[in-house]
């Protein structure tokens, strides 16, 4: 059995101290990872802070831990950033669970042409999304959370990135290993039905450069999943 991760807030984290779970995690501990006083577990803050753990009390309402060690892991910067056209509900929680298993650094929600929610509805829900990649910490065991950006439209997408960093997935484009993308990528992925030819345009102009993922098409939130991956190893190499 490996290792059972549990979510705590930035800066309490201290050798030899004892701690409640707030109810939230209390219910995962006990309800789902079905732990028992006297068992392991591990707690993270998502700003770097990992502590091994052992359960004192652990009720279905109050769980409480005593902290042993702290291990303080310093935040890597230069890596992948996704630029995802807003998806529908299910597929766009999945895209930021898959984006922080695979290591991006950031996800900045993109409302693109094709993007099925509006701006209103977007900035509604990007506080979910951001619990949502707090949450993934505990699946891979990451010490640092995925910053989730404000949303952006189309053109404040181009206007921010560097063309130098643009990448954007496109099933016409170079192969990952075949483009230079350095530290500080930014992958930009359509919305549902694609980027609109007016956008592909627009980010050609801008001096993106295009990637192409694989041989077959892949739904949106599968290409979170794999381009990060592929660019994530590959920042990972030149740090």
């Amino acid at each position: 059995m490996g290792e059972r991760w549990a979510l705590v807030d930035p800066g309490v984290l201290v050798a030899g101290r004892r701690l409640e779970l707030d109810a939230a995690e209390a219910r995962h501990v006990t309800g789902v990872l079905r732990l028992t006083a006297g068992e392991a577990i591990v707690l993270a803050d998502g700003r770097g802070a990992v502590a091994a753990a052992v359960i004192g009390e652990a009720g279905k309402r109050c769980v409480t831990v005593e902290i042993s060690a702290v291990t303080h892991h310093p935040h890597l910067s230069g890596g992948v950033t996704v630029a995802l056209g807003v998806l529908h509900s299910r597929a766009m929680d999945w895209a930021v669970q898959k984006a922080v298993e695979t290591g991006a650094e950031r996800l900045i929600p993109v409302l693109a042409g094709r993007s099925q929610l509006g701006a209103g509805a977007v900035r509604h829900r990007v506080g979910h999304w951001r619990r949502v990649a707090r949450q993934a910490i505990k699946q891979c065991h990451r010490p640092w959370e995925m910053d989730v950006a404000d949303p952006l439209d189309f053109d404040g997408l181009i206007a921010a990135v560097p063309p130098a960093s643009g990448i954007v997935a496109d099933r016409g484009g170079r192969l990952p290993w075949q483009v230079a993308t350095g530290p500080g990528a930014v992958l930009l992925i359509g919305p549902e039905g694609g980027l609109t030819a007016e956008e592909l345009s627009s980010l050609d102009r801008a001096g993106w450069r295009r990637v192409r993922l694989g041989e077959h098409v892949l739904r949106a939130e599968t290409a979170v999943a794999a381009g990060t991956a592929m660019l994530s190893l590959g920042a990972a190499q030149e740090r």
